[in-house]
């Protein structure tokens, strides 16, 4: 097959013969890169709060809900977020925003873990932003680790449907650049499920729970 996309002998897109469309479509993803992280977590604070008054502000009258549907934010794990949810924690206790017409979805969990144990996603979320926060119990979605495995397929069938429609994701990268637990090789299009995890990421995980073999 005759391709006029081909690369030179020294790399790189013959950009003068290749539609702009396929050299912007993909690869332009708008990334801010801060000095520090305490600059970069007061930018994405912003534009939590700014996106939860915006959605209540469109959707309520005189303190009433129109709808049912609550501002919905997608949370990870981990410790990248730490100082975001600590500054959000920060800005509700100084009486700037309210959660309580949010409801949240955590990305992921351990598998097979309870909800106590302290390396679990959903008691450390809980722990570093929940606890600290007027959410209402009902809007806390979080990924059960104790489900018998005859029935995770239909219970990720049920998370995902339920998580079909997030406002505002945060989320962060892993060492191998995936997002979540889509380890390397995972599918684009990928849906809930459980994930094998690689050994890199196993090991990278140990120190929580006191060593590779646990």
């Amino acid at each position: 097959m005759n391709n006029k996309y081909s690369l030179p002998k020294d790399g790189g897109l013959i950009a003068k013969s290749a539609p702009r469309d396929i050299i912007h479509r993909y690869e332009k993803i708008r990334t801010n890169v801060y000095e520090n992280e305490y600059s970069a977590v007061q930018y994405v604070a912003d534009n939590i709060v700014r996106a939860i008054r915006n959605y209540n502000e469109a959707h309520c009258s005189n303190g009433v809900y129109d709808e049912t549907r609550p501002f919905v934010l997608g949370l990870t794990t981990g410790r990248t977020p730490l100082g975001l949810y600590s500054e959000l924690v920060k800005r509700h206790k100084e009486g700037q925003i309210s959660f309580r017409n949010v409801a949240v979805f955590s990305l992921d969990e351990f598998y097979p873990i309870r909800s106590t144990e302290q390396q679990s996603r959903n008691y450390r979320i809980h722990e570093e932003f929940i606890n600290h926060i007027d959410i209402l119990p009902e809007n806390v979605h979080i990924p059960d680790g104790t489900i018998p495995e005859e029935r995770i397929s239909e219970y990720c069938d049920s998370y995902e449907r339920a998580a079909s429609r997030i406002d505002l994701m945060i989320i962060g990268v892993g060492e191998d650049g995936q997002i979540g637990f889509n380890e390397p090789g995972s599918y684009s299009r990928s849906r809930t499920r459980l994930v094998q995890l690689t050994y890199n990421t196993r090991k990278v995980q140990s120190g929580a729970f006191f060593g590779l073999e646990n």
